[in-house]
């Protein structure tokens, strides 16, 4: 009975398909250019002084060309009919949803901008009309992961879009990361590489916090992606990364570049292990979440700090920086030990 409810309700909700999702992908990639071209402005121009630049126009065009992709099929075709839930393709809901939040956020932050000036700095990153547009350009940015999951679950298997269908999947998660290291740019690791300061006390403090936050915020976009599709395409590790390690040096003229480019290799070499990984016994013991926490952070700090060797020189201590990599791998190892399978055992017959 559950199975034919279950088929009912899948018959009435329509897929997408790769093309579509590869569309919403790629607007995705506009909107979020126009948010770092936006960010380099409030940073580089202390002068701004209005709503109306040509940084919003691109954050603003972004943002519309990737709503318009978003709008139903029918909705273009005609007149639709039956329920609007049978309108929306699969997996689009939220970014539908997200787009009116992002208008309603839109109008929130011209007003705030004329009562209230143009921000700069971390005000800028923490006013609360830029966190609502955080939260709704999130909602929709995510959207061709959420449809290739329900692409995923419809075929009943646990298999995933392979190939070029994955690409939507890929830059999904690239420019999402990308937005959310933004908004979190006052604790990247990889443009401040605190490694290289000498300071002591609350200095070294913020610099372990920072590797902590931005573990946190790789390894569970991984993660996202892996629990939606039940796997993790190749090249996810190193999109996830470079997002997360690049795109913010527009902001101090990519000041500490070596920093920020040679995690990538410890990405590269996480990507070849967590495709092996998922290939083998951890797959079928279901293991391969607490491998990736695991994996991720253990080989990309290292090659960060390498980096920071190499350009800067690593002020910290044995125990600091090495202290570093393993403490973001127990905590990587937490999140994806999150996602473990549970089983219950009867006490009495061990089963």
């Amino acid at each position: 009975m559950a199975s034919t409810v279950s088929e009912r309700t899948a018959a009435h909700r329509p897929v997408s398909t790769d093309r579509r999702d590869l569309i919403v992908a790629l607007a995705s990639v506009w909107l979020a250019g126009g948010l770092f071209m936006d960010g380099w402005a409030h940073s580089h121009v202390p002068s701004l002084e209005t709503f109306f630049t040509p940084w919003h126009g691109v954050l603003y065009s972004g943002y519309a060309a990737l709503a318009i992709s978003l709008v139903p099929a029918r909705l273009w075709r005609g007149r639709p009919e039956g329920a609007v839930r049978t309108w929306v393709p699969a997996g689009y809901g939220l970014g539908l949803l997200g787009a009116i939040l992002f208008a309603a956020g839109g109008v929130f932050d011209m007003l705030w901008h004329i009562t209230f000036g143009i921000e700069v700095n971390l005000e800028a990153l923490l006013s609360p009309p830029h966190l609502l547009l955080l939260t709704a350009g999130s909602l929709m940015i995510a959207t061709p992961v959420r449809a290739a999951a329900a692409k995923r679950d419809r075929r009943d298997g646990p298999a995933s879009p392979v190939g070029a269908a994955e690409v939507p999947v890929l830059i999904s998660a690239t420019s999402a990361t990308a937005v959310a290291a933004f908004f979190l740019d006052y604790l990247s690791p990889f443009t401040d590489a605190p490694a290289a300061s000498s300071g002591y006390g609350n200095g070294q403090a913020l610099g372990m916090a920072q590797y902590l936050t931005y573990s946190v915020l790789v390894v569970a976009a991984v993660l996202f992606v892996w629990s939606r599709l039940g796997r993790v395409p190749f090249g996810l590790v190193t999109f996830v990364v470079a997002a997360a390690s690049v795109p913010n040096g527009v902001f101090s003229d990519f000041e500490n570049l070596s920093a920020q480019l040679w995690p990538l290799l410890g990405a590269v070499l996480a990507d070849l292990v967590v495709q092996r990984v998922q290939g083998g016994v951890a797959r079928r013991a279901g293991t391969v979440p607490l491998a990736i926490g695991v994996v991720v952070p253990l080989l990309v700090w290292p090659t960060h700090l390498l980096g920071v060797r190499l350009s800067l020189g690593v002020a910290w201590s044995l125990e600091l920086w090495s202290g570093v990599v393993v403490l973001t791998v127990l905590a990587g190892a937490v999140l994806g030990g999150l996602f473990l399978p549970f089983t219950t055992r009867d006490p009495e017959t061990g089963r």
